[in-house]
């Protein structure tokens, strides 16, 4: 299953895909140039990184196939990519990449006009990583036991992802300037990444059963590791470190889902009894009652533009989260996100149930227009360092 990709030399970033991808390489006496993208669609080739390239599946278990003949299939499994910079790893610790809702692992790997990703990025920097896809999703199959899938319209990704200014669905999404190209149909790298976009089951508590289990899975295997997800998928460090709290040394969650409690913004409806999650956590003192966990209050309402939401967190004393204590916790936000009204209370939330969560907002530190798929966005290489610095700082090295 190993492949050698783009091993030409230590500091040579072309890749295979540029052969595959029709970029020609045109030779002169003394020199060679590189035409790196096509003329079809102006969409530039990413330049990735060199590495070297694995991938297994963990998790998932035999299951009868419903046809009553006795036979079986295997189901529940995730996917996962191993990808380790060609000239050696140079730091401590893996970072495990989860992608967010209808999306898969190729979130990281490069941007939808072709630029390099934070796959890339961090490969560069001499870190080993491991690229997922979530159960149930993409190439870990989704089975007909599994249950109903849905996805998203492309109208839905124009709103709320890459065109918000244009839809004014909260205040701040007048400041969303970029995403590369109009962000709307038709538009070539609009259509690049919807391209990519795929199925996802709507039951929020299978899909988290069964990405715990993977994801402890994925550190028994792979041993301590840093987390980083986005969105949706930040629900599953939560669920990953109480599984298993010493391999997880810093968790990077990029906007996760939330507030605690309930929806936002597209809805109000209530979710994630247990404040993060849709299952439970390993609180202190335990819960008892399993239809309401924990005791709510609301710290603050919604304002009259809502430009801020209600927040809501655990009356107290708290319960605490006990095996999140003592990992660093950083939650990042844009400026233009449609998280900018809520991603404070999940850090309140987090906060007071004694897990160190830190909060660094896009735009108070002079990083200016991202939307919620800031990792694809023009200016995503600027974003990265942040994180990185903050990673080093925290594990000090």
């Amino acid at each position: 299953m190993r492949f050698i990709i783009a091993l030409l030399t230590c500091c040579c970033y072309w890749t295979l895909q540029d052969g595959f991808n029709g970029v020609a390489a045109q030779g002169t006496d003394d020199s060679m140039s590189i035409r790196a993208s096509d003329s079809r669609d102006n969409i530039t080739y990413s330049p990735e990184s060199s590495y070297k390239r694995d991938y297994f599946y963990v998790g998932g278990q035999y299951a009868d196939d419903g046809t009553g003949k006795g036979t079986h299939i295997f189901m529940d499994q995730m996917y996962v990519e191993q990808l380790t910079p060609a000239c050696g790893v140079r730091r401590p610790y893996p970072i495990v990449f989860i992608h967010g809702q209808a999306q898969t692992g190729t979130n990281w790997l490069n941007t939808p006009d072709g630029r390099k990703g934070w796959a890339s990025w961090f490969i560069d920097q001499g870190y080993e990583i491991f690229i997922i896809d979530q159960t149930v999703r993409a190439r870990s199959a989704w089975m007909p036991g599994n249950g109903t899938q849905v996805t998203y319209s492309a109208e839905i990704i124009e709103q709320r992802f890459t065109a918000p200014e244009k839809f004014m669905l909260w205040p701040q999404a007048s400041l969303h300037t970029q995403w590369p190209g109009t962000g709307l149909i038709g538009d070539p790298i609009f259509d690049a990444y919807y391209a990519s976009n795929v199925q996802f089951i709507n039951s929020t508590i299978q899909q988290e059963t069964t990405m715990q289990l993977a994801g402890a899975a994925l550190l028994d295997r792979i041993g301590p590791s840093i987390l980083l997800a986005h969105s949706q998928g930040g629900l599953f460090p939560w669920l990953f470190a109480d599984a298993r709290p010493a391999l997880v040394k810093a968790i990077v969650a990029i906007e996760p889902t939330g507030p605690p409690f309930q929806e936002a913004i597209f809805s109000m409806t209530p979710a994630r009894i247990y404040g993060l999650t849709d299952i439970p956590l390993t609180y202190d003192p335990a819960p008892t009652n399993t239809t309401a966990p924990l005791a709510q209050q609301m710290i603050y309402g919604a304002s009259a533009d809502n430009s801020t939401v209600a927040c809501i967190i655990q009356a107290e004393p708290a319960r605490q989260l006990v095996n999140l204590a003592h990992i660093p916790v950083l939650l990042e936000t844009s400026e233009a996100s449609y998280h900018v009204p809520y991603d404070n209370c999940t850090v309140q939330f987090l906060q007071q149930a004694g897990v160190p969560a830190e909060h660094i907002l896009l735009g108070n530190i002079g990083i200016h227009g991202n939307g919620h798929l800031h990792f694809m966005e023009k200016n995503n290489l600027d974003i990265v360092p942040v994180i990185d610095n903050w990673i080093r700082g925290k594990l000090g090295y």
